[in-house]
């Protein structure tokens, strides 16, 4: 070890002679301290600036956390620069000693090749550390400058930093050995280490060929460590290319030395090579790879409610199948090119948890029956010629695709959009999970769930809408249907992609209470018959759930259900007169006793302290009254606030015409307190809690409305007693405020960014003089 030392402390005593070293060292801190303190800066001018503006409303940098925000995004950009300085560091760390001639003294000497190539390493990496620890001296500023820094998350990302530097530094010694040029091998290590972040796209349509490339390959390895997620495959990964490239280095510095032929060479390269793809396929497979997410709230990890779902599998094989579309959304993330993302990027979290899983794939050409559009947009063409030009464009090959005939024969996917989706499997009972068209595309936690809660549960929960009297339709998706978020499967956050069923009824459900069904009531516009009437009270009287919706005008029709629970949706409409909008609508605040229902994400920030009061969008709705003599316990949930320009409006409302005007003779009234246009109530009934909601405005939940706004997937969930849908909000951040303001903070910028610069600039001069003169 002495040797190896002795043979690094020289090498790094030649980095302080270099001009170049001195040169790459100070740039490097300029430009890191620019980026990273720039970030500082950025996010110190916000602060400052919504502070003055908003005050105490200002909720802090929810939307990216400062420990990812300034340190992992800089980050990302410092990478980039710092592989651009590699190369010129190691482009003449081994044939350096071949162009001077030392080499013969260091074969002559008592010294071991492995000895001279250990010791050269250590000597380049050592002068990289110093590099990086020039950079971390910048991140312990800015740690100060944050709030509750996640310090392990940073340490994180800092092992990253040098487990990469240490693997681009064997690699550039190992290009250094292969020519007497500097310049050659300093290109040569660029264009190598370009090839290793990018080898994980080549190949990637040829079986066996793409595990090879996509296992050797340096993308995302270190990304994992940036978001705060150790785990063994990636540092094992670095450990073992590092150790190869040293290895290699050895093999081809001792071939210089030896007069064997070139294949004895060959065949060691070529066991290196076996051994490390062998070390790194290994350290992959699922179950043996450890994991630990440092950063605080774990979002690295599945949430515990998604893993509480997972632990309900009981060891049987999960059959994934993914159907790739020729002519579907997202066809490019089911190609077999990203087939190795798929499984990593969006399986692997699931598969750390439950490691019984089964992937196969098919790919088809198809379009929903009756769907004329791809032959009016191809004129003349039949499916057949359209589907290869569709593959040659995709670089695709058609062979793989399965004609429309055979994949009909295979499944039914009729009721599908045809895109990109997958089909699970599990103990002879299968479900679909979608993919979508938005920016995350992959399904959620949420949705995962959900489809593996259809396979395991006997019963899916099933939102009964009551239908006949021209009620609001879970199946249309009009302005004021119900279909977008009930029955859509294009909508990530639709009940049917959340483990929940809507149907249709025109009585309601009858028997014994079924915590699977909810009867819902919306807006009705004809009188319910007294049969119905009387079934929906003997719902209730057995404890039944139910949602129930009126609109004004038409609260005589609901009453008589309304009233069997003690509510009474009274005559006229609330109305609002405002200069910007019809006097019908506004706002309804939703209550603490709303937000409390469920884990809504916006509810859930809320609860968190993060954000002001919950909303949803009113158009139409009535006063209801109240009294718990039928047993139920009435909370208001959703009102409207009290003021001189708002009353309930008794006469004739002409919403499109001149504002309305308060006249008591017509029976107009103000309330002194809230306006309640939305009740929750609640009882003691079997030994359980009986749920029923009550609004006075159906509106609000329509797609014309935003789905209910805040309020989403609240009735359902409070009504389903909170089982679906399952929610994942990870903690709210705590690292969302600076300890620093922008006039500090540009200061230490401009200290970091060039003072210290300068100052290194001037040692450096110092010590080249010193030496030259030496």
């Amino acid at each position: 070890m002495r040797v190896i030392f002795n043979i690094a402390r020289a090498e790094l005593r030649y980095f302080f002679y270099s001009p170049i070293a001195w040169f790459i060292l100070i740039l490097f801190l300029m430009s890191s301290a620019g980026i990273i303190m720039g970030n500082l800066l950025d996010a110190a001018v916000q602060q400052d600036a919504m502070l003055e503006l908003r005050g105490n409303a200002f909720e802090g940098f929810l939307n990216m956390p400062l420990t990812l925000k300034m340190i992992g995004k800089g980050l990302d950009t410092v990478l980039m620069i710092f592989f651009m300085f590699i190369p010129l560091l190691t482009m003449g760390v081994i044939n350096r000693d071949y162009a001077s001639g030392t080499i013969k003294l260091l074969h002559s000497s008592p010294v071991t090749i492995r000895q001279i190539v250990l010791g050269k390493f250590l000597g380049v990496y050592s002068f990289v550390c110093l590099m990086i620890a020039l950079f971390i001296a910048v991140v312990l500023v800015l740690t100060f400058s944050v709030r509750e820094v996640e310090v392990l998350h940073i340490a994180a990302m800092l092992l990253g930093f040098f487990l990469l530097a240490a693997m681009y530094v064997a690699l550039g010694m190992f290009i250094s050995s292969l020519t007497t040029y500097p310049i050659v091998a300093a290109i040569g290590t660029f264009v190598a280490l370009t090839l290793f972040a990018t080898m994980s796209i080549m190949f990637q349509g040829t079986d066996y060929v793409r595990d090879v490339t996509y296992f050797l390959s340096s993308s995302g390895r270190v990304e994992s460590l940036l978001g705060g997620l150790l785990n063994t495959k990636d540092i094992i990964y670095f450990l073992a290319i590092i150790t190869f490239f040293i290895i290699c280095t050895i093999i081809r510095t001792k071939s210089v030395t030896e007069s064997r032929s070139w294949r004895v060479s060959a065949m060691r390269y070529g066991a290196a090579l076996t051994v490390t793809l062998i070390i790194l396929i290994a350290t992959a497979i699922h179950g043996f790879i450890g994991y630990w997410d440092v950063t605080r709230g774990k979002v690295n990890t599945l949430h515990p409610n998604t893993r509480e779902v997972i632990q309900q599998l009981d060891g049987s094989p999960l059959k994934v199948t993914l159907y790739t579309n020729l002519f579907g959304e997202n066809l490019m993330s089911g190609l077999p090119e990203a087939r190795n993302k798929y499984l990593w990027n969006f399986w692997a979290k699931y598969r750390r948890f439950y490691t019984n899983i089964e992937f196969d794939y098919v790919y088809y050409y198809d379009i929903i029956t009756g769907d004329s559009s791809i032959y009016k947009a191809y004129p003349g063409k039949t499916m057949e010629e359209v589907a290869e030009k569709y593959a040659e464009m995709n670089k695709t090959d058609l062979a793989i695709y399965r004609k429309p005939a055979e994949i009909r024969s295979m499944v039914d996917l009729e009721s599908e959009a045809k895109g990109l989706l997958m089909q699970l499997e599990y103990k002879g009972k299968k479900t679909f999970l979608r993919t979508y068209t938005d920016p995350e595309m992959w399904p959620s936690e949420r949705n995962v769930s959900g489809s593996l809660m259809r396979l395991m549960q006997d019963t899916t929960p099933t939102i009964k809408f009551l239908t006949g009297h021209l009620e609001r339709s879970p199946f249309k998706f009009g302005q004021r249907e119900y279909g977008n978020h009930a029955t859509n499967k294009a909508v990530r956050n639709a009940l049917v992609n959340l483990g929940v069923e809507a149907d249709t009824v025109s009585m309601p459900p009858s028997g014994a209470f079924n915590r699977n069904e909810v009867l819902v009531i919306s807006d009705p516009k004809t009188i319910l018959d007294k049969s119905i009437i009387d079934s929906v009270k003997q719902y209730i009287d057995r404890g039944g759930n139910a949602i129930f919706y009126t609109e004004p005008g038409k609260q005589f029709i609901m009453n008589p259900i309304l009233n069997h629970v003690g509510v009474n949706a009274e005559e006229g409409t609330i109305v609002r007169v405002n200069k910007h909008d019809m006097p019908h609508k506004f706002v309804g605040w939703i209550s603490k006793q709303g937000t409390d229902m469920a884990d809504e994400d916006q509810f859930f920030f809320r609860k968190s302290g993060v954000r002001g009061p919950c909303i949803t969008a009113i158009a139409g709705a009535g006063v209801l009254t109240y009294s718990d003599t039928t047993g139920f316990k009435a909370e208001q949930i959703t009102t409207l606030e009290n003021n001189m320009e708002t009353w309930v409006e008794r006469g004739v409302l002409v919403v499109d015409s001149a504002a309305p005007v308060f006249n008591v003779a017509e029976g107009d009234f103000r309330k002194e307190g809230p306006y309640p246009v939305g009740l929750q109530l609640t009882r003691k009934i079997g030994g359980r809690e009986q749920k029923i909601i009550v609004s006075s405005d159906a509106d609000f939940m329509s797609g014309g409305y935003a789905n209910g706004k805040d309020y989403g997937n609240a009735f359902y969930s409070f009504t389903l007693d909170n089982r679906y849908p399952v929610y994942h909000n990870f903690p709210v951040p705590k690292d969302i405020w600076l300890n620093i303001s922008k006039a500090p903070a540009r200061l230490l910028k401009l200290t970091l960014q060039y003072g210290i610069p300068a100052l290194l600039l001037v040692a450096g001069i110092v010590i080249l003089i010193r030496r030259k003169r030496k």
